[in-house]
């Protein structure tokens, strides 16, 4: 990781980090569903790609659309196994959260084995969510890009 992608990194993987620990926290207090859904670290997939591409178009890179992805595929891959860790604290202490449940597709239930609980399920999470994840970033990360950059060209045009 450079430094330029550490620095661009850090204030959403906080951002992050602090959602994962607060949301497990309000499901062991059982707020609502609602509330442990809006403080999902799955909203800041959409919102992180328009950080980092400003980030990056701001810092002049060469390459904005190769560190955007890189950014975008450092960030969704640590933050998918920061859940990936709450999956597997959830299989070892039967969590009964309902995302956790094998009802809503979740490792805790009723013939769920350690190889399904601990592998299986959080692995196709992990996958699935970094697939999903980059598809949306950057094409939402691509179109700030591509809006800023014509920005760029236009005010260099219209100074000459």
């Amino acid at each position: 990781m450079t430094l330029d992608t550490g620095n661009r990194l850090k204030w959403p993987l906080i951002v992050a980090a602090t959602l994962v620990v607060l949301r497990i926290v309000l499901e062991h207090l059982g707020a609502p569903e609602s509330i442990n859904n809006l403080l999902g670290v799955a909203w800041l997939h959409v919102l992180v790609p328009f950080y980092l591409a400003y980030q990056i178009q701001s810092a002049g890179s060469d390459r904005p659309y190769r560190a955007l992805f890189k950014d975008l595929f450092l960030y969704t891959l640590y933050t998918r196994l920061m859940v990936l860790v709450t999956y597997w604290m959830a299989y070892l202490w039967q969590w009964q959260s309902p995302r956790f449940l094998l009802a809503r597709g979740g490792n805790v239930g009723e013939g769920i084995g350690p190889f399904q609980g601990i592998l299986v399920i959080p692995g196709r999470n992990l996958v699935v969510w970094i697939v999903m994840a980059m598809v949306v970033g950057m094409v939402l990360g691509s179109i700030l890009l591509l809006i800023k950059r014509r920005g760029n060209r236009a005010a260099a045009a219209g100074a000459s």
